[in-house]
């Protein structure tokens, strides 16, 4: 055990040379003394640190109402209830521009057609007109056509052939789409057999022909008896000009 000579404290650590409040050589002490550190007031090298200081420092603030575990989980409730209002706004809102803008809770304007500018109806008007004017050409030919036909074939030949006229007539077959006008056995296109095929343009004698006019293949006429080639039989007249 050491001693310090001057402010007396005493050590039991006999490897200290030295003390360690003012560094004065130690002396040696019997092992009765009691060890006594004495504190001095003025030495610069001892600090004393408040025990309430410490003891403040090492407790943490005491937690408020908002900070409690019971305020955490209401807190995480008021942000999911807010989350799932804004989540059905927001599907209302997407739901309601749907509805209305495919028409179905309102009426949907009428789609507008186009206004054709002036050149294109100067340009379609024309070809109306002409088409229009030719499809009469055509019907007004026709009804010609069938009086002309009418008015030659009814003229001769006016008997219904139980009696031979003194002349005959030449008449011209007029079959283009055919090529040919058949000459049968009989005045019947189904029962009378066809005897020869007489070549569109080629003339024909007419004997008699029949009162009674009938309409065959589209056409309107009658039956008449000719001679063409040295063969006598019937064709329909239809098919003749004459």
């Amino acid at each position: 055990m050491k001693q310090c000579p001057a402010c007396k404290t005493t050590y039991t650590d006999d490897s200290l040379r030295f003390c360690l409040a003012d560094g004065t050589a130690l002396d040696s002490a019997t092992d009765e003394e009691q060890t006594v550190v004495k504190k001095l007031e003025s030495s610069p090298l001892r600090v004393d640190i408040p025990s309430t200081v410490s003891s403040q420092a090492a407790k943490p603030p005491p937690r408020t109402a908002l900070e409690s575990p019971s305020s955490t989980w209401i807190k995480i409730a008021l942000a999911v209830v807010v989350l799932g209002i804004l989540a059905i706004g927001a599907v209302g809102l997407i739901g309601a521009i749907f509805y209305y803008g495919t028409g179905v809770g309102g009426k949907v304007p009428p789609a507008q057609s186009p206004t054709p500018t002036p050149a294109a109806t100067a340009m379609s008007t024309p070809d109306a007109e002409k088409e229009r004017l030719r499809d009469e050409l055509a019907n007004i030919q026709r009804k010609l056509d069938e009086q002309k036909k009418t008015n030659i074939n009814t003229n001769p030949f006016p008997n219904d052939g139980d009696e031979e006229l003194g002349s005959s007539v030449t008449a011209t077959v007029n079959s283009p789409s055919d090529g040919f006008l058949a000459l049968r056995s009989i005045p019947d296109a189904e029962l009378g057999e066809r005897i020869l095929r007489i070549p569109h343009g080629a003339e024909v004698e007419i004997n008699n022909c029949e009162k009674t006019q009938v309409t065959f293949g589209g056409r309107t006429g009658r039956w008449c008896q000719v001679e063409y080639a040295g063969r006598t039989g019937w064709v329909f007249d239809a098919w003749l000009d004459y």
